[in-house]
């Protein structure tokens, strides 16, 4: 089978740093199919980041590997991290971008480095892309790195925004059965009750739950941005207020 690496960063497509990270993998493997998750994660976030990656490695096969870089320490003392988690590998720094993987099967920090020079402000290119290299080369990954028993962390089980999509949509991490009938949310100023099965059955102007395509609630409009209206923001916390009991 031929070998998978996806790549999500926030780089962007404006300038070059997405096609250096590719050079660099292909031209160690050329046999190697590169597939973009992303590039334009919101910058620096990485709770929007991480959420992608989370919702989309389980669609590859097992032994993908998945590289991942928003960074905004890049050429600090954080950690170059591998995850194992359920046949899949991640690379990427260890700044709290994985947080929705663990607990993960193994998390590695990479001491290994390849040789020649390293820019302090691009690591996606040459650390983490020859990192790739080396588990494309090495499966078992011997000799790069020591276990690492507590990488950095971030409160991502809360109630909050996940992700805002291109069309405002505003992604939570509320799985879809944990909002009980008649329950609503609250972000910010906005309270939102109402529920929809389809973007189309909302009514013009009007804000509604929906099932989104990753299994947890979306707040959507119809044809129009919900982030826009409501100011929502990734990170933001969502209150959930259930019904009373019946008296």
């Amino acid at each position: 089978m031929t070998a998978v690496v996806t790549l999500l960063s926030d780089f962007g497509t404006r300038d070059a740093y997405v096609a250096q990270v590719k050079a660099r993998v292909l031209s160690a493997r050329p046999d190697v199919q590169l597939v973009d998750i992303t590039h334009e994660v919101l910058s620096y976030s990485m709770i929007a980041g991480g959420w992608l990656v989370y919702t989309s490695y389980a669609y590859f096969p097992a032994g993908t590997i998945h590289l991942a870089v928003v960074d905004p320490g890049v050429g600090t003392g954080r950690a170059v991290i591998l995850v194992r988690k359920a046949g899949h590998i991640f690379i990427g720094p260890d700044n709290g971008l994985f947080s929705f993987l663990y607990p993960a099967d193994e998390v590695l920090e990479v001491v290994w480095r390849p040789p020649g020079p390293i820019s302090p402000t691009f690591h996606g290119r040459d650390i983490f892309a020859p990192v790739a290299v080396q588990v494309l080369m090495n499966p078992t990954c011997d000799g790069l790195g020591t276990v690492l028993e507590n990488p950095v962390t971030i409160e991502v089980h809360e109630p909050m925004v996940v992700q805002i999509d291109r069309f405002g949509n505003i992604v939570t991490n509320i799985p879809g059965p944990g909002l009980s009938p008649g329950s609503s949310m609250r972000m910010g100023k906005a309270r939102i009750e109402d529920r929809a099965q389809t973007y189309a059955d909302i009514p013009g102007g009007g804000l509604a739950m929906v099932l989104g395509s990753a299994g947890t609630i979306e707040v959507a409009m119809n044809r129009a941005s919900a982030a826009e209206v409501t100011g929502a923001y990734v990170g933001m916390p969502i209150q959930l207020d259930f019904p009373g009991p019946h008296t």
